[in-house]
């Protein structure tokens, strides 16, 4: 039997076996068992994928604008800094565009261990169209928790944990919670080889309510998005994104969202 030479990375004594086993009669057999897992995989989730598709789906868009500005930097290279952002949500439903909401927030970061781990604390004001077709303000605080970790010279993975806690405007509409506090919990996947502008990554974020008697401790809802930053310069950022918003309840719609986000650091 022929065999198929395979450069391998790794240690010297990983890759002098898999150079000896990685036969054409091995790597069809692999490829057979990739094709009948992947046949399990979609089985499995065919209940889910019917339901989504029976579920109501939006189409949106999202422009946000970031600017952050070092405040103090000390030889450790701890570092202080305000960040400002605005976000402005569009979405169709009856109408082929409508607003939605807008969300304008300001906090402090400070960084530790390189930028890598981070600690900040934001406040955010939102002016929404709300599902009783009135425009609404609100009040969120929260406080944020990330830390970065790159796993090697281009892949880096990033946590961020969030508590915030929104306060509604009784006068508008009767809330059965009201403020309302939840818990995020972000993963990120990031890569980036060097000499390249884009940084694609992917993200899940899940939501869970902490003072809902429905929903306690569990998740009600998850936002995953992927796209690729693309550095303009030192100091400024492109970010082209899709992001799909999905919600437990089946009153609210699915929303996917075409966004674009625009960042700048002084």
């Amino acid at each position: 039997m022929q065999t198929i030479n395979i450069q391998c990375a790794g240690r010297r004594s990983i890759r002098k076996t898999l150079c000896k086993t990685a036969t054409a009669g091995n790597i069809g057999v692999i490829l057979r068992e990739m094709m009948r897992y992947r046949l399990m995989i979609v089985l499995l989730l065919a209940p889910l994928l019917v339901h989504a598709w029976e579920r109501r789906t939006e189409g949106g868009v999202s422009l946000q604008y970031e600017a952050e500005k070092t405040l103090n930097e000390n030889r450790y290279r701890n570092r202080l800094s305000l960040s400002a952002d605005e976000e402005i949500r569009l979405v169709g439903n009856n109408n082929p565009v409508s607003f939605d909401r807008s969300v304008t927030s300001v906090g402090l970061n400070y960084g530790l261990l390189d930028n890598r781990l981070k600690a900040g604390a934001f406040y955010s004001f939102i002016y929404l169209w709300n599902g009783d077709y009135l425009y609404e303000m609100r009040n969120r605080f929260y406080f944020n928790l990330s830390y970065r970790q790159p796993l090697d010279r281009q892949w880096q993975i990033l946590w961020r944990g969030r508590l915030q806690t929104t306060l509604r405007d009784e006068n508008i509409g009767s809330y059965r919670v009201n403020p309302r506090y939840t818990m995020k919990n972000k993963i990120e996947i990031r890569y980036h080889k060097l000499g390249t502008p884009f940084q694609p990554y992917l993200s899940c974020d899940l939501s869970t309510n902490l003072n809902d008697d429905k929903t306690r401790y569990d998740i009600f809802r998850a936002r995953i998005q992927a796209g690729t930053a693309y550095r303009l310069n030192l100091t400024n950022t492109l970010d082209i994104f899709v992001r799909w918003d999905e919600y437990r309840t089946e009153d609210d719609p699915r929303r996917i969202y075409l966004g674009a986000s625009y960042s700048m650091k002084f």
